[in-house]
C-alpha cells in the first residue's frame, strides 16, 4: 500500500522551484518583522512559510527543491550528520532584525519538515536538494574544510576534491540521513554550487567517480521508498548550460542517464537567465530514457545587470525554446529578484533594492510557463545578453555571448547564435532584432550578415545615444550606437540563427563591441 503522505503527480511535471537555505522566506521575513510592534512568536513564523509555500501551490508548482544542505557547510568531523539547524542559525543571526522570531522557531520547528508537510498537503513533491561543492565566502572556515587539509582543492581558494573516498562518503552519509529524517518525494544533487568536484586539471579523468556516486544515492532513494511503501523516489541533476561545460568538469551525462538512474535534469547558469540554452543537446542525451529535461529560468538578467525584470514576453519567449527543442518543463532556481514593494500586500514585501515584482505575482509569471502550447502563442521577447565575462565565470568557460571586432585585424568578424523557436519564416509572424553597438565613430560602417545574407545598408538603420545607459537603465554602458533590422522572411528562419557582424569602414580608434541583442516577435495569427 503506498504512503498517503508520497504525492503523486496527477499530470506531468512542468515546473520545478528551487531555493537555496533562506531565499525562499527571507525577504517576507524581513518585511514581517519590521512592520510588527514586537518580535514574531514562532507560530507565526510558521503560518509565515506555510503561507509562502500555498503561494507556490497557487502557481501550480508541482516540485519545490529546498537545499537542506551545502556541503561542506552541512557536516562536522564526528560522523558527517547533517547539521542544517547551525548552518540556518548562521544566516538568521546575520540579520539583527529576525534573528530573535527565527531562532525561536528553529527551538520549536524543523523548517524543512515544516515546509515539506505544507507542500505534500498541497500534492506538491517536495525535493531535498544538496549543494554539492558550496564555496562561498567562509566556507573554508568550516569544521570539515579546516579539519581535512588533504581532501581540498588545491588548484582552486576553497572546495573540496572529490577524487578523496573521504569526501564522497562524507556527502553520501548526508543523504542517508536526509532519507532517514524526513518523508522526502527525492533528492535533487545541486553541482552549480560550486561547479568544481575536481581540480580543473583532473575532472575529465575522476568522471567516473560522480557516476559512482550517483548510482549509490540512487540505491539508497529506492531503498527509502521501499521502507516507507512508496513510488520511486525522484532524483535529479543541477548542471551547467552546456554539454561541454558538463564534460570539462567530468559530469557524464550519458553515464549519469543509462547508469546512474537520474529522473530529471535542469540545465542552469550559475545565476543568471539564458534563453539561448542548446535544450536539444540534453535531450539526445536522455533521448530513450524516461529522464527529463527542466532547463532553468533565472531572474536575473547578467553578472552586470541583476536587477530588472523579466517581462511574461521574455519568459514566454525562453519557454517556447526550451520546449520546442525538447524540454518537458521548466525550473526556476532562487527566482527572488521578481520581486518588489506593493502597498495592501505588507507581509510578501521586502527591501526595495532586492524585490521587482509584486510576490505572489512573480511566482503567477512561471504558471504560464508549465503549458507548452500557451507558450506557442502570442508575442514573445527573445533576449541574449552578455552573462559573465570568464574571469568571472565559475566553470571557467566563457559564457559571455556578444561580438567583439578588433581594429588591428586581430578579430575582423565575429558571430552569435540566436536561437528563436517562431518561425519568422511565415507570415504568421513579425520581427524585428535590435542590438548595441558601443566603442563605434560615427564614421564607422558596420557589414552585418545574417544566415549568411549580407543585410544591406538601408536595412540597418541607427540611432545614436549619447548618454549610454546608466545602472537603473540594466548593464552600463557608454555611448552606444543602437541597430534595428527587420527580420524579412528570406533573412530568418525558426531555430538557431547566425549573426556575423565585421567592420567595412574602420575609422575609430576603440575595440567596437555589439550586444544586448534582442528579437521581438509579433505573433500575427
Amino acid at each position: 500500500m503506498l504512503a498517503t503522505h508520497r504525492p503523486a503527480l496527477a499530470e506531468p511535471c512542468r515546473l520545478i522551484v528551487n531555493w537555496d537555505e533562506i531565499n525562499m522566506w527571507l525577504y517576507q521575513m524581513r518585511w514581517a518583522q519590521a512592520t510588527s510592534e514586537r518580535t514574531l512568536t514562532s507560530d507565526e513564523v510558521k503560518t509565515l512559510i506555510e503561507e509562502i509555500v500555498d503561494e507556490h501551490a497557487q502557481a501550480q508548482v508541482d516540485r519545490l527543491a529546498i537545499c537542506v544542505c551545502s556541503f561542506p557547510w552541512g557536516t562536522n568531523t564526528a560522523g558527517f550528520e547533517l547539521i542544517n539547524r547551525a548552518e540556518q542559525r548562521g544566516w538568521m543571526t546575520s540579520d539583527a532584525n529576525i534573528a530573535p522570531a527565527m531562532i525561536e522557531f528553529d527551538d520549536k520547528y524543523d523548517i524543512n519538515e515544516v515546509v515539506l508537510r505544507r507542500a505534500q498537503q498541497h500534492g506538491m513533491q517536495f525535493i531535498a536538494c544538496i549543494r554539492m561543492n558550496d564555496r562561498h565566502p567562509k566556507s573554508n572556515e568550516t569544521p570539515f574544510f579546516r579539519d581535512h587539509p588533504e581532501w581540498r582543492l588545491r588548484e582552486l581558494s576553497a572546495g573540496m576534491d572529490y577524487k578523496h573516498e573521504g569526501v564522497r562518503r562524507a556527502v553520501l552519509s548526508i543523504i542517508q540521513e536526509v532519507l532517514r529524517k524526513h518523508d522526502v518525494d527525492g533528492i535533487e544533487i545541486d553541482w552549480m554550487r560550486h561547479c568544481h568536484m575536481f581540480n580543473p586539471s583532473e575532472a575529465a579523468e575522476h568522471a567516473p567517480l560522480l557516476t559512482e556516486m550517483l548510482v549509490a544515492v540512487r540505491g539508497m532513494l529506492d531503498q527509502a521508498a521501499e521502507r516507507r511503501h512508496c513510488e520511486p523516489l525522484v532524483l535529479g541533476v543541477r548542471v551547467p548550460q552546456t554539454i561541454g561545460e558538463c564534460r570539462v568538469l567530468g559530469f557524464d551525462l550519458d553515464a549519469w542517464v543509462q547508469e546512474g538512474g537520474i529522473d530529471y535534469i535542469c540545465p542552469s547558469d550559475f545565476m543568471y537567465f539564458d534563453a539561448n540554452i542548446k535544450v536539444d543537446e540534453f535531450a539526445s542525451v536522455t533521448e530513450g530514457s524516461s529522464c527529463q529535461v527542466f532547463p532553468t529560468i533565472s531572474a536575473g538578467l547578467s553578472h552586470a545587470d541583476r536587477r530588472r525584470g523579466l517581462s511574461p514576453m521574455v519568459l514566454r519567449a525562453a519557454a517556447h525554446n526550451y520546449y520546442s527543442f525538447g524540454a518537458s518543463g521548466v525550473s526556476a532556481y532562487n527566482f527572488y529578484n521578481q520581486y518588489r514593494i506593493v502597498p495592501g500586500n505588507e507581509w510578501r514585501k521586502a527591501a526595495p533594492d532586492v524585490m521587482l515584482t509584486e510576490w505572489p505575482q512573480a511566482l503567477a509569471s512561471l504558471t504560464a510557463l508549465r503549458d507548452p502550447a500557451v507558450v506557442s502563442n502570442g508575442d514573445k521577447h527573445y533576449l541574449f545578453h552578455p552573462l559573465w565575462r570568464s574571469r568571472e565565470y565559475h566553470t571557467g568557460v566563457t559564457i559571455y555571448d556578444l561580438i567583439e571586432l578588433h581594429r588591428d585585424g586581430t578579430s575582423p568578424a565575429d558571430t552569435i547564435r540566436l536561437r528563436v523557436a517562431d518561425n519568422l519564416g511565415s507570415p504568421e509572424f513579425s520581427a524585428t532584432l535590435e542590438f548595441k553597438a558601443t566603442g563605434m565613430s560615427p564614421d564607422d560602417v558596420l557589414q552585418i550578415s545574417f544566415n549568411g545574407t549580407t543585410v544591406l545598408a538601408e536595412q540597418l538603420p541607427r540611432t545614436f545615444d549619447s548618454d549610454g545607459q546608466n545602472a537603473q537603465e540594466g548593464r552600463e554602458l557608454p555611448p552606444f550606437f543602437l541597430y534595428r533590422l527587420v527580420l524579412s522572411p528570406d533573412l530568418a528562419r525558426l531555430g538557431d540563427n547566425y549573426l556575423t557582424a565585421r567592420l567595412k569602414v574602420n575609422a575609430g580608434t576603440e575595440k567596437v563591441e555589439l550586444q544586448e541583442f534582442q528579437i521581438l516577435v509579433r505573433d500575427l495569427r
